[in-house]
């Protein structure tokens, strides 16, 4: 019985990452691109309600952080904060919820879309335990603690996906952050086998074929 209900559970899970991966596709993406001055202004905007919160930020939105790239299609934030806190919150500030499920709790402030994902776990991966350690504090805004999630497991979650602009941004992590690639491929691995990903092998390996032709 209990090996069935696991079945179950699994299955169950699968489909809710299918329907979140399906709306993280491009065309469900902003129409305008998302750039430091629309950061800023979401975070000023929470900020002023004086709650404590924790945000990590993963994706296009730490590379627009570290100037790595001008704009993002969205704003992505982990956080260490429960959802309900969140959803109060983002009510409170006038957002908009466009999604309530929690693998991928999609927000709209005016045309600015606002993912936020929950405990440590992103399209289907749970990081490993030193995530929070690894990642770096950026700076605090009012109460607001703003981390980068570090950058090997962001690109973990880009490699995830594998969509052509999701390679080309792990790839120019990797160089200007110069990161460790075989700490990468060490890490990735441990996590990829119990993870959501599919196709995990193929995909990393698409990924070392073009770092080995860049460098």
């Amino acid at each position: 019985m209990e090996q069935i209900e696991s079945v179950l559970k699994q299955k169950h899970l699968n489909i809710h990452m299918k329907r979140c991966i399906k709306m993280y596709e491009d065309k469900y993406k902003n129409i305008h691109a998302t750039n430091i001055e629309d950061l800023d202004n979401f975070l000023n905007l929470i900020a002023d309600f004086d709650e404590p919160l924790e945000l990590f930020a993963i994706g296009g939105t730490a590379m627009v952080l570290k100037n790595i790239k001008e704009s993002t299609k969205d704003i992505d934030f982990l956080t260490t904060e429960s959802y309900k806190k969140i959803k109060n919150l983002f009510i409170l500030a006038g957002l908009k919820e466009d999604s309530s499920n929690k693998v991928c709790n999609i927000w709209r402030l005016n045309k600015t879309r606002i993912d936020i994902f929950y405990e440590g776990f992103i399209m289907g991966i749970p990081f490993p335990e030193d995530w929070k350690e690894r990642s770096e504090k950026i700076k605090e805004i009012g109460k607001i603690k703003l981390y980068i999630l570090n950058w090997y497991d962001l690109i973990i979650t880009k490699i995830s996906r594998s969509e052509k602009r999701d390679i080309e941004d792990a790839i120019k992590i990797i160089k200007s952050q110069k990161l460790d690639f075989e700490f990468l491929k060490k890490r990735y691995y441990s996590i990829a086998e119990t993870a959501l990903i599919q196709e995990y092998d193929y995909k990393f390996k698409h990924l070392e074929k073009i770092w080995q032709a860049q460098n």
